[in-house]
């Protein structure tokens, strides 16, 4: 499926631009009687923008929030997507960020199960997210997605447990059958030491993760790359 690209020159435009479509999402969704479900995009990237929503008027109370990927490390560790999103969308909300960990185990084999069941559950089976926001590594990485790495083959499982290059955390991970049954996928990019590979995603370069991705809606959302 085609990306359409959308450039900022200034944080701002691209955090009010964010902020306004996914109120519109919100605003055309199916149905009010189920949740919405998130799943959202760590690293630094979507921080200032999580920090914003957490001061907005959204229907909290209809919004599932899931983490598209995690590094198996202690929630304590500054590494953490589920830390970095806690203590950003988080601030101030309380009870009412209903995120779903993917710590419920002490293994991470059991853990990525767990959060594979719990998809199926409540999403169906492929489960359909009404948005997934994506990142995109230097190397063409989205979620915890990378080159060569054993998860981009998976077909049968939609949460899986995948080795990071250099020996980094273990990683937990979504893998392609869950993110391309989403309605949305969003990819937030920042900064222009991105633009050879974004050029790369935006013209379907079949060897890099993210442009494998096959979402019927998806756009890329790049500030700082003009």
């Amino acid at each position: 499926m085609a990306v359409v690209s959308i450039e900022f020159s200034e944080e701002k435009a691209w955090i009010d631009r964010l902020t306004d479509d996914f109120r519109t999402l919100l605003a055309g969704s199916r149905s009010t009687d189920r949740p919405f479900h998130v799943a959202l995009s760590g690293g630094s990237t979507p921080t200032p923008l999580y920090r914003h929503w957490a001061t907005q008027e959204f229907p909290w109370e209809r919004i599932d929030w899931w983490i598209g990927d995690e590094r198996w490390v202690p929630l304590t560790d500054p590494r953490s997507n589920e830390a970095m999103i806690r203590g950003s969308l988080g601030i101030g909300l309380g009870g009412r960020l209903r995120l779903r960990s993917w710590h419920r185990a002490e293994d991470p084999e059991d853990a990525a199960n767990l959060y594979d069941k719990a998809l199926r559950e409540e999403l169906g089976s492929p489960p359909v997210f009404d948005l997934i926001l994506l990142g995109i590594g230097e190397d063409g990485h989205t979620a915890s997605l990378f080159p060569g790495s054993p998860a981009l083959d998976e077909r049968a499982a939609y949460a899986v447990p995948n080795p990071a290059p250099g020996g980094g955390p273990l990683r937990l991970t979504l893998t392609y059958p869950c993110l391309n049954a989403a309605r949305s996928v969003w990819f937030l990019v920042a900064g222009r030491a991105k633009k050879e590979i974004v050029q790369r995603v935006l013209s379907s370069d079949k060897a890099l993760p993210a442009a494998r991705i096959e979402a019927a809606d998806q756009r890329l959302y790049w500030v700082g790359g003009r």
